[in-house]
């Protein structure tokens, strides 16, 4: 799936530092950018993209300030991913709920973090993914998804009243984008916890069971050491760490 963004950002070496790192990020799509503050809550609310990367000092003006001037104006917020060199700024990024907090000169590695949050909070509200395979593009129901098997450096995954679907992703991959209630249980295995009808941390595995009453058939599923903790954490305590 395509993401749009726009730049808010006064400072030239700034947004060229930030396109460049975005420039092997080709879901995601540059659609404006302001200098100004009124500039940018103008093109924000023209635009209506999926993030605002917001520098937080524009000239005197006050980054937080377009957050709080869009959301009188709109009642889908797009997320906002704050650039700055000030680490002063952090605590009211995360008051203010921002999405990630960026430092300049922009950390390839950090950006991949904020992208990958944002593609699961995305779908944790679009409540689908968007698969590509040889036949095109798929939008898959979440809720759909019992679970997904790795093949290789590819995948299989299955769903309520369906074939399974190969798809040309690695399982680390789909992992990445994949919000709660999915967990990873084996280095072959994710699963869809609402599927989950049993767990024995004794023999190591989880059954799982379709929802479709007309079909009892259940599935069991090995758990290695590596994630039992996690899934104990999350099926027996509530806890969902990832």
């Amino acid at each position: 799936m395509n993401y749009n963004y726009i730049i808010i950002e006064d400072n030239p070496g700034s947004i060229k530092n930030l396109q460049m790192a975005l420039r092997p990020h080709k879901n995601f799509i540059e659609t404006g950018m302001a200098h100004t503050l009124a500039k940018g809550i103008s093109l924000a609310l023209t635009a209506r993209p999926h993030i605002i990367f917001l520098d937080v000092q524009l000239g005197e003006e006050n980054g937080f300030e377009l957050i709080k001037e869009i959301r009188q104006f709109t009642s889908e917020m797009p997320f906002i991913i704050i650039t700055t060199d000030f680490d002063k700024y952090a605590k009211k990024a995360v008051n203010s709920d921002v999405l990630y907090f960026l430092d300049k000169p922009v950390d390839p590695d950090e950006l991949i973090i904020a992208l990958h949050k944002f593609e699961k909070r995305f779908l944790e509200i679009q409540n689908h993914i968007t698969i590509k395979n040889t036949q095109g593009h798929f939008f898959l129901q979440l809720e759909d998804i019992q679970y997904i098997q790795s093949d290789n450096n590819c995948c299989r995954i299955f769903r309520e009243n369906h074939s399974p679907m190969f798809v040309t992703k690695t399982l680390k991959e789909i992992e990445s984008i994949l919000p709660a209630p999915f967990i990873r249980i084996h280095k072959s295995y994710i699963v869809n916890a609402k599927y989950i009808q049993m767990l024995n941390t004794a023999k190591k595995k989880i059954r799982l069971n379709t929802l479709n009453p007309e079909n009892l058939k259940n599935i069991e599923l090995p758990i290695s050491d590596l994630y039992m903790e996690l899934v104990k954490n999350v099926l027996l305590t509530g806890k969902q760490t990832k």
